[in-house]
């Protein structure tokens, strides 16, 4: 589910169904601030002020505050007793903060409409930086951001989402906040299924999908195995099969098995990445709720 709020305050608090883990994303035009977590658990506990993230244009760095309430693992917060609120607390002004938190597999018709959005398809393989990777995040981001007609070079993105403190280009919601600083809506969201992604296929919204996969989970993947990669979900076939971009495929297009991308999607928290122009921060909402 998730909650999304326009902070009228520097102090704001995000009321939650029960759940023992969430992702806070924030969107804001700032160059520069910090943002810290109180989060509040059913069994009455509060946690104290814990340090999410500190972002300037010289870097950003998320802080995994910890106490014996709840502990933030990079961009997630996890805590023992379920968690019913969390408490934002930032020193600039956000456009929008959300929070959402795992949502059980759907038991919705799958969709086999055949759709396809048109998004640009770019390589994470940048032959100026052999040694680079890792870009599966920022390149999934770039491709989302073009289609809403940002157009943003790879390079700068990776570089306006580098986590200090991670180490990588792949901490979610530096991503998502990124688009904020281009004035669009973006969060990090939990859905049920690709039957729950194919609702915003529908509505003209792509998304990025982060999965993993060992070995043969995946039939057809661009590597033998991989702890987290992302890549953008641009439609279907007209049998319900997944149409993306991987940035990290050879032909960049490809379609991948229905069942498998879903196992290994879920697997790996069936999370995403919905960027929507500022206008239709609502569609964001009511889609991943719906």
């Amino acid at each position: 589910m998730l909650s999304m709020l326009t902070p009228g305050a520097a102090r704001t608090i995000v009321r939650i169904a029960p759940a023992h883990e969430a992702i806070v994303s924030w969107n804001t035009r700032a160059s520069a601030g910090a943002l810290d977590l109180a989060v509040y658990c059913a069994d009455g506990q509060v946690s104290t002020w814990l340090p999410y993230v500190r972002f300037a244009p010289d870097g950003r760095r998320s802080l995994c505050g910890a106490d014996d309430v709840a502990r933030i693992a990079t961009d997630i917060v996890r805590a023992e007793a379920p968690i019913v609120a969390i408490e934002v607390r930032s020193d600039v002004a956000l456009d929008a903060i959300a929070v959402s938190t795992p949502v059980p597999p759907e038991a919705r018709p799958s969709a086999h409409d055949g759709g396809v959005l048109d998004v640009p398809a770019l390589s994470q393989y940048d032959p100026d930086r052999p040694a680079e990777r890792g870009w599966c995040s920022p390149t999934s981001l770039a491709m989302l951001l073009a289609f809403w007609g940002q157009h943003v070079r790879l390079v700068d993105i990776a570089h306006a989402v580098y986590d200090d403190s991670y180490g990588g280009t792949g901490n979610w919601t530096f991503n998502t906040a990124y688009a904020g600083t281009l004035g669009l809506r973006g969060a990090v969201v939990h859905l049920g299924g690709l039957a729950h992604a194919a609702a915003f296929v529908a509505a003209g919204i792509p998304l990025a999908l982060s999965f993993s996969w060992s070995h043969d989970d995946l039939p057809g993947a661009p590597l033998d195995h991989s702890s987290g990669h992302l890549a953008v979900l641009r439609g279907f076939t007209r049998h319900g099969h997944p149409r993306f971009n991987d940035p990290a495929q050879p032909d960049l297009t490809t379609v991948y098995d229905r069942a498998a991308l879903e196992r290994v999607w879920r697997a790996h928290g069936g999370v995403a990445y919905a960027i929507v122009p500022s206008a239709r921060g609502s569609d964001l909402l009511r889609l991943t709720n719906g």
